[in-house]
């Protein structure tokens, strides 16, 4: 048995402990008065169960590949969050005087997260999928996301003022002036975001020189960002329209929770080659949904404004857009996916093309020799074979070409 393997155990014990300490925490607490913030109460329990589970998965199945332990580290971070936060809600929050350690759980909560965000969004990025880095010239991102791992930790946990997450309780160990802190933590926050650029930089060096497998392997990453994208788009659309924010941020958690499982996928090789049918019904259906949505929020303006003087600003304009969008769905859909073929897939998409156009000419064909040198070139055109014969069946089996 690999050494490896009872720490594996010992860390999935310790994150199913905390998750679950964390959700009883939660169902005692429900009902305290807790300041409204991003997400939901408790969702980082996705977070713990889709990280850590894959990340206890591919830890203990491939323990030299150290993608699998920085995301099972990801994930035993979130469940702690998930227990620290419970404990400093229930201890703080509706008490006259908190209970032990509840203001410090707060403090924990308040900059853990951090870390298991950079985890993710650095490390597993440049070390996908083999578990090493492309060349050594790379350390240097790694380096420079610790070193702003210990800014941002260190201005969330040592800032003047309410708890980041836990507005609720003052800090407790007030270094540092709240304006300082806060400027160093938005200039750690662009670092995060451009270290995670250099990441995803690194994944289209490594994608230029992979083949085979590991060329698979980067697609299914690819898929997930792809996925993540389509919720951040329809999140911002939402957010800018002023509707109700909460279930996009819903959306885009369980785009999150893509991650892992597209990660998980790719490093064990399970299903490899079906990455392609994937990403292109997500670019088919991506981009499909994305056209009606805008024909049905146009359709509305358009309708309403024109409809208005008849209809006395009655629900019309909705119904009549929302029929047609039923309409157009099809139509919409057929036109993506031979736009999606033609760019991403030209060469399937030229196959099609050949194919519907051989079956046009056998429609109306009725000498076998010409049938015979349009099935071959066909066949030339399609599958490109280094030679092709057809054989008609009858009783002296002659080849025909």
């Amino acid at each position: 048995m690999n050494r490896s393997r009872p720490a594996v155990l010992v860390i999935v014990v310790l994150g199913v402990l905390c998750t679950l300490g964390g959700l009883v925490l939660l169902a005692l607490s429900w009902s305290a008065p807790v300041p409204d913030s991003w997400g939901f109460r408790g969702f980082t329990v996705i977070f713990a169960t889709a990280f850590g589970g894959v990340g206890a998965i591919l830890a203990y199945r491939r323990p030299h590949n150290r993608v699998g332990w920085v995301m099972l580290a990801s994930g035993t971070l979130s469940a702690i969050q998930v227990l620290v936060e419970e404990y400093a809600i229930y201890g703080v929050v509706g008490r006259a005087v908190p209970l032990p350690g509840a203001i410090l759980a707060g403090w924990v909560e308040s900059w853990i997260w951090l870390v298991g965000v950079i985890l993710i969004v650095v490390y597993s990025l440049l070390l996908f999928p083999s578990g090493t880095l492309v060349s050594s010239r790379w350390r240097i991102v790694a380096w420079l996301a610790a070193l702003n791992l210990g800014v941002g930790v260190g201005t969330l946990a040592f800032g003047r003022g309410p708890l980041n997450n836990a507005p609720f309780a003052d800090n407790p160990f007030p270094l540092l002036d709240r304006d300082l802190s806060l400027n160093l933590f938005l200039a750690s926050f662009v670092g995060v975001a451009l270290l995670t650029i250099a990441s995803a930089a690194s994944l289209i060096v490594r994608y230029r020189r992979s083949a085979g497998a590991e060329r698979q392997q980067l697609k299914w990453l690819a898929f997930a960002a792809l996925v993540l994208m389509i919720a951040t788009g329809a999140t911002s659309v939402v957010q800018i329209l002023g509707l109700n924010f909460k279930p996009a941020q819903v959306l885009f958690i369980a785009a999150i929770a893509v991650l892992p499982v597209a990660i998980g996928v790719a490093v064990l090789r399970y299903r490899l080659y079906d990455i392609d049918i994937l990403i292109n019904r997500a670019l088919v259906y991506g981009a499909t949904t994305a056209s009606i949505a805008a024909a049905f929020f146009v359709g509305i303006v358009v309708l309403q404004g024109t409809l208005r003087p008849i209809t006395g600003g009655s629900e019309i304009a909705v119904a009549i857009s929302t029929l047609a969008c039923f309409g157009l769905f099809q139509p919409v859909r057929r036109r993506m996916q031979r736009g999606v073929d033609r760019r991403f897939y030209r060469a399937r998409y030229d196959a099609a093309r050949t194919l519907d156009e051989f079956t046009g000419r056998l429609a109306g064909e009725v000498d076998l020799g010409a049938v015979r040198a349009s099935l071959l070139d066909a066949v030339g055109d399609t599958l490109q074979p280094s030679s092709a014969s057809v054989w008609l069946r009858n009783d002296s089996r002659t080849p025909l070409g």
